[in-house]
Formats: C-alpha cells, sequence, structure tokens
C-alpha cells in the first residue's frame, strides 16, 4: 500500500495540477504579439492560461529584431495570438515551421482598416471585434462547459468595458469647445470616427502640404494650441520647423503597441492608457485661450 501511495504522490509532483485539469487547454502558455492583444486574451482568458508578449516591455516593435534562440522558445507554447492583418502573420509561419502543433488564433480575421494597421486596437469597436475573434478562437479549442461559460460571462463584462471607453471618446468629443487637432501620424485618424478634425502631418498623408498649411493657419488665427505626437513616430523636419518657430508644446499619445515595465508597476492597462489618451486629447479640445 505504501508503494501505491508513494507511486501516486510521484505521478502527481511530476504532472502537477494536469490530473485535475477539465480540460487540456487549462494552464497552457499562451503568446501574443502586442500589448493591446496581450491584454484582451488575458482579459479573457488569463485565469487559465499564462499570457505574455513575445515583445519585452518597453521596446520599439517595429523596430525589434527577434533571435533564433527566442524563436524557438516561443514556438514551444501551446498557443500563439496574432493580428493577420498586420505583419504578425509572418511571425506566425515562422513558429508554425518550428512547430506544426502550436495552437494559432488570428484575432483580426474578417477585420480590416482604413488608414493604418493601429486604428485595429486604437478604435475601441474594432478592439471589441478582435475580443470577440479570440473568446471564438479560444471555443473552438475547448471543450469544457465551465470554461466556455467562464469567456462568455468575461467577454460580456469586457464589452462592457470597451463600449464605455468609445462613448466616452464620443462625449468627450461632442461636448468640446474646438473640435480639431494635428497630429504627426496617419495612426490617429481614426478618431475622425467621432466627428473630431484631424489634421494629420504624416509625410504619407496625401494632404501632407495641405496640410502643413492647415496647420500654420490654424497657429495663425489661434484656434490651435497643441501638436500631438505619436509614440514612437518621427516629426517631420517642415512640422518641427514650425512648431519651433510658434512655441508649440507637444504632447504624447500612446501607441498601445507595448508598455513600459514602469506602467506594469503601476497597474496600468490597456483601458487606463487609452483613459490618459483622452485626457491629453482634451487639453486641446477644452483649451481656454
Amino acid at each position: 500500500m505504501k508503494k501505491i501511495i508513494l507511486v501516486f504522490l510521484t505521478i502527481f509532483f511530476i504532472t502537477g495540477c494536469d490530473l485535475f485539469k477539465r480540460d487540456s487547454m487549462e494552464n497552457i502558455t499562451i503568446i501574443t504579439t502586442n500589448y493591446a492583444l496581450e491584454y484582451v486574451t488575458d482579459y479573457l482568458y488569463g485565469d487559465n492560461s499564462l499570457v505574455t508578449s513575445i515583445y519585452p516591455d518597453g521596446v520599439d516593435i517595429a523596430n525589434y529584431t527577434f533571435t533564433e534562440k527566442q524563436i524557438k522558445d516561443y514556438s514551444k507554447k501551446d498557443m500563439f495570438i496574432y493580428m493577420g492583418k498586420t505583419n504578425d502573420s509572418n511571425q506566425a509561419v515562422t513558429f508554425i515551421n518550428n512547430n506544426n502543433k502550436i495552437k494559432i488564433i488570428d484575432a483580426t480575421f474578417g477585420m480590416d482598416y482604413k488608414n493604418k494597421e493601429d486604428e485595429l486596437w486604437l478604435n475601441p469597436s474594432n478592439l471589441l471585434m478582435i475580443s470577440q475573434n479570440v473568446k471564438n478562437g479560444l471555443s473552438e479549442y475547448i471543450t469544457s462547459t465551465y470554461l466556455l461559460k467562464n469567456i462568455d460571462t468575461l467577454y460580456e463584462n469586457l464589452k462592457v468595458d470597451l463600449s464605455n471607453l468609445d462613448a466616452e471618446y464620443k462625449t468627450s468629443i461632442e461636448n468640446a469647445d474646438y473640435k480639431t487637432i494635428v497630429v504627426n501620424s496617419d495612426s490617429l485618424l481614426y478618431l475622425e470616427k467621432y466627428n473630431l478634425e484631424v489634421i494629420s502631418l504624416d509625410k504619407n498623408n496625401p494632404n501632407y502640404e495641405r496640410n502643413l498649411a492647415l496647420f500654420q493657419s490654424n497657429l495663425k488665427n489661434q484656434t490651435i494650441k497643441y501638436f500631438y505626437v505619436y509614440e514612437n513616430t518621427e516629426i517631420t523636419d517642415e512640422a518641427d520647423k514650425i512648431i519651433g518657430e510658434n512655441n508649440v508644446e507637444t504632447l504624447n499619445i500612446k501607441n498601445l503597441k507595448n508598455i513600459t515595465d514602469e506602467e506594469r508597476d503601476l497597474d496600468e492597462n490597456y483601458l487606463s492608457i487609452m483613459y490618459n489618451n483622452l485626457e491629453e486629447l482634451k487639453k486641446e479640445l477644452y483649451k481656454s485661450n
């Protein structure tokens, strides 16, 4: 009898809680791409998995290169959730080539964007669609009724959070005294959905020259006070010159592609950062001259 008990205990310590799993999808490791997607995945399934981004905190994702060791280590994870409408799809192919058993979910299945890919997650309505895709993707792999119900409940909670965020942006802009902002990136053109005039000084914007003139005109008329700089995005030389000559104050807008160690320590998350972005926008929308 003692030998039987000893064997059982040995198996228990080797396999851990796997003996009591209700579903093969419990206690899995999930990797995602940008922070916004990590947030959604962790919200929906973090209680039953370890969710991490493949990008270290604080790095500029656009200029980050993975080592061979990182690729091999990430390929060993149980699941990869990515945005197929972006360059993430290339990373998915790499992981699958290294491990054809890794489960995958394309969080942007059936979606598209108008200006730049960032609006897939900056626009709360789009992130809600991403959340639904993640929920549906997880549900295809899960068999436990309990886990499925839990995901549905969490999705409904997240739906309320994102809908409230969207409504807060809409109401704040509707009630604003001023409804024009100047930005350095087309990524912020998604704000036009709220009937906000966004003058973009993105070098690739087809109306770049016209927008430079609009910027100067608004400064002359004192209808613009700030210039919004999208995180990790350069300001063109022409725009920088105008800013310097007119002592225009620049304000930063976080891109939600990644967050810093400090922000994690402060328990900042997608919602809090998006609300912080809104507060920055309000400085222009509700300014006093």
